[in-house]
């Protein structure tokens, strides 16, 4: 047993390349898809906490009545449905209205109304600094403006005109006599305003049609108290109030679910039901927060994400797999006296498997811990800032639990476990006598390429040797070409997002948001790269040790260093040369099937060069790994080599 437990300690240091390997690819593959798995969640709780916090309504009903709604409304509310928290009504008016800007010259804008009573803790405005950093301030009735009406103006979204405190905006229509000046007094925040994408106004025109492509340029909240009581109309003074129906109701409820849960909108769709049979449908509009444009964005937004997080797992698992394979079957291959000797030995074939799993299990799981944890903490912050952009976040959850990052994780750990105890038990299969024997290499067939004649004749004789070695081993060329095909399609995947991302710039409803996916895609690409690197210099490197005695022996023969290297590299350039020719079309077909389920642009936008850089990037690296493992090559031992079947 203390024999058995040395072989196996042996075993890991002359190992360490191969575990340090699949350490680093296990570590990469979990770290982006447990990073993308927790990030929509978390998100999400993060985002959400800007209606929870400001106890945004979960409904708002829109009267189509033009007296609005009055108090009345709100008992018949409160008496029909016991799970209504609060509610409140209030003006909401969108007017096209010129106002004179900095230099006294007269604009055209389309400005919405807010009129209540701005102290109120339903949807809760928060007040902000302004650009110069002065202090916001709410209206209140010793406050002497000269006459001006005091106003607190929306600073959510690019897209809305931004004011600073002070600056004074004087209103005007054909229907007043006298223009209302209004000033400044603070800035706020409405829960219903959290993303750069345009508001959209409601206009009507003189034949009573609705407006379409108009946009609100700015946003004002009005103390209905702090109103004039009068207003002068063609010479006539009319009270204001009438003027202003109370065109909406917001609407919080008791008992509900989390907000962006499946549970929440099948709630607030079958509150939306009841509105309407108490008020009637002939008589109001019903929005849910579904309808809020700041919170569908979102939701449409982290659902791409939420995709995203779906898909690359898969290619990342089979990848993993595919170089587990590789490295366990030359191990097993160049083991196969070891294991010989284990049986002769009497040692059981349970303990034998044991070691080599142990091989593949504790790599394995470091790399997935540690990729784990990296990848929580680590890709919700290098992502947040294209969240940032397009909408008002605040601090992040730490939501970092997802059972589709733990199912990710026992998966990669599953396949490697999987793949090496299929090898094993294939080789257990043998005898003592039969695994101690070297096994005997396949014997040479002309492979397809000799058969054209005029091609072969003119190949160099060190180019003919490489084909033959490289389908000679039919094995090792299928395995080691779906694994630079990985690569080259999980750094296409990059490139076309961004690609995508780049097109949809232009787009004025996509704009933000594309740029922010671009941001996104920039991550993605960063871990293909280096994930394929990784997979290429794992590979590389395994082909050196399993042909060690090859190499030692072209070094008896006179070989040079180099010579020996560019015999060994070059098989290796040219699979990855052809996988990545042959590759490409397949990898494009399935990158327009991910875009088409992403509902995310579409294959015709991506770039002709993200073919050529995918194309470059995989045979650059595979070049520079050979480069890098020019050293290995050079250190082998001629004498040690030969000796290793002894």
């Amino acid at each position: 047993m203390k024999s058995y437990s040395k072989t196996v300690v042996r075993m890991f240091t002359a190992n360490i390349g191969r575990l340090v390997a699949t350490l680093l690819i296990v570590f990469l593959s979990l770290a982006i898809t447990a990073g993308l798995a927790v990030l929509p969640n978390m998100y999400s709780k993060s985002y959400a906490l800007n209606y929870s916090l400001g106890n945004a309504p979960d409904i708002i009903l829109k009267s189509k009545s033009i007296d609005g709604f009055n108090e009345e409304h709100l008992e018949k509310l409160f008496a029909e449905d016991k799970d209504v928290k609060e509610a409140e009504v209030l003006s909401c008016i969108d007017a096209n209205a010129k106002v004179k800007n900095e230099n006294g010259e007269i604009e055209n804008k389309v400005y919405r109304f807010y009129i209540t009573d701005l102290h109120s803790e339903l949807n809760k405005l928060v007040l902000q600094k302004d650009c110069k950093g002065q202090e916001s301030r709410l209206p209140s009735e010793t406050y002497n403006l000269e006459g001006n009406i005091p106003i607190l103006t929306e600073v959510g979204g690019i897209n809305i005109d931004h004011h600073d405190i002070g600056d004074i905006i004087e209103f005007v229509t054909p229907y007043l006599q006298v223009p209302l000046k209004f000033e400044v007094i603070g800035n706020v925040n409405n829960p219903l305003y959290n993303s750069v994408h345009k508001e959209n106004a409601t206009l009507i025109d003189d034949k009573g049609n609705l407006i379409e492509d108009a946009y609100i340029n700015s946003i004002l909240y009005i103390d209905r108290t702090l109103l004039p009581p009068t207003v002068n109309i063609q010479g006539v003074d009319i009270t204001f109030d009438p003027l202003l129906p109370r065109t909406d109701m917001y609407i919080t409820y008791k008992s509900k679910s989390a907000y962006y849960t499946p549970e929440y909108k099948k709630e607030m769709e079958d509150k939306k039901a009841e509105l309407y049979e108490i008020f009637g449908e002939e008589n109001i509009s019903v929005l849910t927060l579904e309808e809020n444009i700041s919170y569908a964005l979102f939701r449409g937004f982290n659902d791409k994400v939420l995709a995203i997080s779906y898909i690359f797992p898969a290619f990342f698992v089979l990848l993993c797999a595919l170089v587990s394979l590789i490295a366990v079957t030359r191990l097993i291959k160049e083991e196969r006296p070891m294991i010989a000797t284990y049986l002769s030995l009497g040692i059981s074939k349970g303990k034998i498997l044991f070691k080599y799993c142990l091989l593949s299990f504790v790599p394995t799981i470091i790399g997935a811990v540690l990729g784990y944890v990296g990848g929580i903490f680590a890709i919700p912050h290098l992502i947040l800032p294209a969240y940032k952009s397009v909408f008002e976040m605040r601090t992040l959850s730490n939501e970092y639990y997802s059972l589709f990052s733990y199912m990710c994780a026992l998966m990669i750990i599953g396949v490697t476990l999987a793949v090496t105890i299929v090898t094993v038990l294939n080789y257990l299969k043998g005898s003592p006598a039969s695994l101690m024997k070297e096994k005997s290499p396949k014997p040479g067939k002309k492979i397809f390429l000799q058969r054209i004649s005029f091609i072969w004749k003119r190949l160099p004789f060190r180019y003919k040797s490489s084909f033959r070695n490289i389908f000679r081993q039919k094995k090792n060329l299928c395995l080691t070409s779906l694994s630079i095909f990985g690569s080259t399609l999980l750094v296409l995947i990059g490139f076309s997002l961004l690609d995508v991302s780049g097109a949809l710039v232009n787009d004025e409803l996509f704009a933000n948001v594309a740029s922010s996916m671009g941001l996104i895609s920039t991550v993605i690409i960063i871990f293909a790269i280096v994930m394929a690197v990784i997979v290429i210099y794992s590979l590389v490197n395994m082909n050196i040790d399993d042909r060690q005695r090859e190499i030692a022996t072209l070094k008896v023969l006179g070989y040079h260093d180099r010579e020996c290297s560019s015999y060994t590299f070059r098989e290796i350039m040219i699979i990855s040369l052809f996988a990545c020719i042959l590759g490409l079309p397949i990898a494009a077909f399935i990158v327009a099937y991910v875009l088409e389920f992403l509902e995310f642009g579409s294959i015709k936008d991506v770039k002709w060069y993200s073919y050529l850089a995918t194309f470059a990037i995989i045979n650059v690296s595979t070049f520079l790994v050979n480069i890098l493992l020019y050293r290995k090559i050079k250190s082998v031992n001629m004498n040690d080599s030969l000796k290793i079947l002894e």
